[in-house]
């Protein structure tokens, strides 16, 4: 036998066992670079794993999860219940907001509010979950069916003082709340040291708090005649909206005074909602003309205040 044809069968034989070892497993795993086509054909499985069938899967994971982070953060809202049933909203009623003498008489404890208390209180709200709604608003979810965010809320400001812009104002627009200031027409046109003028009153309305009715000079409805609370009411109204060149909407009745001549003057003069002094956060489409409000007070605690709201 010749040496080449010795050769060649050895070579043969060389083949045979590297693709018999590669059939089977091998020992080492390792594969000689001649025979890289034959696993190439026969090992489908393994190189499935690479395909690019498995990028969608992996590309749409990322995805979804990205989609679905917002709507898991974002406000949820409320609807507005059957008519004639009640829903839980609280109105909150401020009038000064300014520190008082420790023996300041009851009287200015009761419609006064410390400014280191207010802002405790918005602080609080925020981090109970309520969100800070206008009476626009308010009227649009029980008229119109309009939804509001969760566990809404109206911070209420009455009279038109001067802190009201210093102090309200922008711890409001530090923490993204709105107000409802209430404004005697009369007190604005004068303005003051203590006092809110236009300017102010335009620049609050301009940042979207809403501006509502006090009347023109602060009468008792109650005890006026006919012709001199539809001068209140509506001379008021189309006073404050030559101002702000836009309609208004809600009234507080000055001393929380009001009977059923008042409450349909009211809704004549074109108020569509209208604000009591007391009591509790029971709001409905029946009673829009007569919402009741939560006084805050110079002596509240927070304990206190929590306990008020729902």
């Amino acid at each position: 036998m010749s040496v080449r044809y010795k050769s060649c069968i050895h070579l043969v034989v060389a083949v045979w066992i590297v693709v018999l070892s590669s059939a089977c497993g091998g020992s080492g795993g390792e594969v000689e670079p001649s025979v890289t086509p034959i696993p190439s054909r026969e090992r489908v499985v393994p190189t499935a794993t690479r395909e690019p069938s498995a990028t969608p899967t992996l590309t749409s994971t990322p995805t979804l999860t990205l989609t679905s982070t917002p709507a898991a953060t974002a406000t949820a809202f409320i609807t507005a219940p059957p008519q004639g049933e009640a829903v839980d909203i609280p109105i909150l009623m401020y009038h000064h907001l300014k520190y008082r003498e420790p023996d300041a008489s009851e009287l200015l404890k009761t419609w006064s509010v410390a400014p280191d208390q207010f802002m405790a209180q918005l602080d609080y709200m925020q981090a109970q979950g309520f969100h800070t709604i206008t009476f626009k608003q308010l009227i649009e979810f029980f008229q119109d069916g309009a939804p509001l965010p969760t566990k809404p809320i109206l911070l209420t400001f009455d009279d038109g003082w001067l802190d009201h812009y210093t102090v309200a104002f922008p711890e409001l627009e530090k923490r993204g709340m709105v107000g409802n200031f209430f404004v005697v027409t009369q007190y604005a046109d004068v303005g003051g040291e203590l006092l809110l003028n236009w300017d102010q009153v335009l620049e609050m309305d301009r940042a979207g708090h809403e501006i509502g009715g006090h009347t023109i000079s602060h009468a008792d409805l109650t005890s006026v005649n006919l012709d001199e609370m539809q001068r209140q009411l509506g001379g008021a109204k189309a006073h404050m909206e030559d101002k702000l060149g836009h309609p208004t909407f809600a009234l507080a009745y000055p001393f929380g005074a009001f009977n059923s001549r008042v409450i349909a003057e009211t809704e004549a003069a074109g108020y569509r909602a209208a604000l009591i002094l007391c009591c509790g956060y029971e709001q409905s489409a029946d009673i829009l003309l007569t919402l009741p409000r939560i006084r805050v007070s110079y002596d509240d605690t927070i304990e206190d205040f929590a306990g008020r709201l729902p």
